[in-house]
């Protein structure tokens, strides 16, 4: 049970380390900001379509195929949006590898049970204007387009490759439950686990 454990762990930072992932991006002061003017957020998804705007909040999710820790977290993710159309609540996902394409996004979300509204953001323009420095991570806004939480969707990540099983802190389903429950938020903001997103431009 240990070797399957270490050699699980030695596989998963082999995949991190060829995909440009870390836990310490370089800090952008659009990480911080806590509004977001419109005009900085996507209004239409790949295929034309207005993205949808939750009466209670919005969850920009920054996904990508390539990267090994996004594609372990899409069942928690199919499990917590799942939840939300109902709640006011709702989610974009936004794809910001460079070299990502429509197709590619359309046979992930297909494989991984995502029917979500995708963005295609290959130069990053968005992660940039919403503050978002690496996959997996999501940015939550309220209907005026105020920071709710930025950050992890849980704590099963400590560091690069690093994982001790199931998470003790699920973060982000926290967010949205209080979020729907009209109730205090338990979290602003936390540090995200994963491939880190290219530097913003000035």
């Amino acid at each position: 049970m240990l070797m399957r454990a270490l050699a699980a762990m030695f596989f998963t930072a082999t995949l991190l380390a060829a995909t440009n992932c870390a836990s310490t991006p370089t800090v952008d002061e659009r990480s911080t900001r806590r509004i977001i003017p419109a005009s900085d957020l996507p209004t239409t998804d790949l295929d034309g379509r207005t993205l949808p705007i939750g009466k209670r909040a919005t969850v920009y999710l920054f996904a990508g195929p390539e990267c090994p820790i996004s594609r372990l977290y899409c069942p928690e993710i199919a499990r917590i949006s799942a939840r939300d159309e109902a709640r006011g609540i709702s989610w974009v996902m936004i794809f910001s590898e460079y070299d990502i394409s429509a197709d590619v996004i359309r046979t992930f979300q297909r494989e991984y049970s995502l029917p979500l509204p995708a963005v295609v953001d290959p130069t990053q323009k968005f992660a940039c204007n919403l503050g978002a420095q690496i996959i997996p991570s999501v940015v939550v806004l309220d209907a005026n387009h105020n920071v709710m939480y930025r950050g992890r969707i849980d704590d099963r990540y400590k560091g690069l490759g690093v994982s001790y099983g199931p998470p003790t802190k699920r973060d982000l389903a926290d967010v949205v439950d209080a979020i729907a429950d009209s109730h205090p938020l338990p979290y602003a903001s936390t540090t995200a686990v994963g491939c880190v997103l290219p530097r913003c431009a000035p």
